[in-house]
């Protein structure tokens, strides 16, 4: 019987695993940026209606992919975008809690956890437009979702 349960949990651990090794990519034409996202995970709930960018949900909706544009209407820097991004404990998010953060010339990569959830966000600076993504899942997932948000942050493009 023990082997029974190991042979499944095999079995679906290696199914999911796979399901996230197909990926299609999403383009936005509006702040024109790109970003693939495995398809078989998470689900696109179709563009806003401004056209800025689109939400992907898993069938559970337990993990959560936003993907949007804006222009830089408050004419900030990328700097101080990124310092106000990686702040945690603020009064908006209190149990916001940064636990790893990075400034390049013309992005940043911000994550760690908030209320048990993961957060991954990543946002590019160009042409006085940010453009973002923020991945959250579940802690508990986080093995299974961790390589999804690497390819996520290589795919993502201006």
């Amino acid at each position: 019987m023990r082997n029974l349960f190991l042979i499944f949990t095999l079995v679906l651990w290696t199914q999911l695993l796979f399901a996230a090794d197909v990926y299609d990519t999403y383009h936005n034409d509006r702040f024109d940026y790109s970003i693939d996202y495995p398809k078989d995970v998470l689900f696109p709930q179709g563009e806003s209606d401004n056209g800025d960018g689109q939400k992907f949900l898993s069938k559970d909706a337990d993990a959560s992919l936003i993907v949007y544009g804006s222009n830089n209407a408050l004419n900030q820097s990328l700097e101080e975008v990124y310092r106000e991004e990686s702040r945690g404990g603020t009064a908006e998010n209190p149990k916001k809690v940064v636990t790893y953060k990075l400034l390049e010339d013309n992005w940043f990569v911000v994550s760690g956890y908030n209320s048990g959830r993961v957060f991954y966000q990543k946002t590019i600076f160009h042409d006085d437009m940010l453009k973002t993504f923020v991945l959250e899942y579940d802690e508990s997932q986080k093995a299974f979702y961790d390589p999804i948000a690497k390819r996520l942050a290589t795919s993502f493009t201006d």
